[in-house]
């Protein structure tokens, strides 16, 4: 606001001066006029006039194109914003230590290592923490073998196994519930001392529990704390006067959870194959991934007297070495399986 009131002041004043600059020289034309005559009085004061209006106008135009100039400046000044300060440029002049390491890091691997003897002792930790870390992970699935699956997966297999599902349809439940954990040492195999393989428990749990409904059997085993994967797998059966039947079934059932792609008579089989062989072998039966045989121990019952177990142990066939193998089953179903053993499965069924 101030400076556009200035700017209709000082033209003003220009102004107001040049008309008193041109009164005094009229006057002083007029005081002249005494020695020319009035025609040249005349024209004189014209000129006179002229020149001095045209002085003032170009006064007034220059003071306020002056005026304009200073206060657009002024005001480019206000807005334009501070400068930041320039940074220093620092010149590094490289050290006899900065040229020291350039000439090292230069230098063959080898010729590191004689002049720095910390490297190799660095290395030589490194390789002794490898070892170590790959004992620590790796030693407890070498000393517990796995069979590939869990012990959810395993009873979901025999559960619907083809021996059970038939079963199952004409009112026969042989299914197991979920075993519960236990203490291996207050809770020992049902094997006893024939057992050929067991578990470590630094770095395995063990379960054991009885059929869903059939009450003189059960399943035991052991599964990794690595990965929960079984190490082994047995399930016991009462073997009686009249539970023949019952053991052959049970026996069955387990190959079928042990090899899915086999179907119900196939199994019944080899099941069949294992009790007629049956001797007291204590060696194994293999077929793909898994082993398994049968094994007869006794038990004191509750009420006195022993019960006879049956016992289907199933283990991972990488354990075994060729001194613990009976037969390998893989030969067995390259070829149609024999008619009597089929038919005599079909006629007991």
């Amino acid at each position: 606001m101030s400076k556009s009131k200035n700017k209709g002041k000082k033209p003003q004043q220009n102004e107001n001066k040049s008309k008193e600059e041109l009164e005094i020289k009229a006057e002083e034309t007029i005081d002249a006029a005494d020695e020319v005559t009035d025609e040249e009085v005349a024209e004189e004061a014209e000129e006179i006039v002229e020149d001095a209006a045209e002085e003032a106008e170009s006064d007034v135009i220059e003071e306020s194109g002056e005026e304009a100039e200073s206060d657009e400046s002024g005001e480019e000044e206000e807005e334009e914003p501070e400068k930041a300060p320039r940074k220093k440029i620092e010149l590094h002049v490289p050290t006899e230590e900065s040229r020291a390491n350039e000439e090292f890091r230069k230098l063959h691997f080898i010729e590191k290592c004689k002049k720095d003897p910390i490297i190799p002792v660095c290395i030589i930790l490194a390789i002794l923490a490898l070892i170590v870390a790959g004992i620590y992970f790796m030693l407890p699935n070498a000393k517990t073998p796995s069979m590939g699956m869990t012990l959810s997966e395993f009873q979901t297999r025999f559960n619907d196994g083809a021996v059970a599902q038939s079963l199952l349809n004409n009112g026969l439940d042989f299914s197991f519930r979920m075993p519960e954990y236990v203490d291996s040492t207050s809770h020992p195999s049902v094997l006893g001392d024939k057992a050929v393989f067991t578990a470590n428990r630094a770095y395995a749990d063990f379960f054991d529990g009885p059929f869903k409904y059939y009450s003189y059997g059960g399943v035991e085993g052991a599964t990794r704390k690595s990965d929960g994967n079984l190490s082994y797998v047995r399930v016991y059966v009462n073997y009686g006067e009249e539970e023949f039947n019952t053991v052959w079934l049970y026996t069955s059932n387990v190959i079928c959870a042990l090899y899915p792609d086999l179907t119900m008579y196939p199994a019944m089989d080899v099941a069949m194959k294992a009790m007629k062989e049956y001797d007291g072998d204590p060696r194994f039966y293999v077929r793909g991934d898994y082993a398994f045989r049968l094994v007869a121990v006794k038990k004191a019952a509750d009420g006195g007297g022993e019960i006879v177990y049956i016992v289907v142990d199933c283990v991972p066939k990488s354990i075994l070495n060729e001194s613990q193998i009976r037969e390998n089953l893989d030969t067995m179903f390259e070829t149609t399986a024999s008619e009597s053993v089929t038919e005599t499965s079909a006629a007991t069924t």
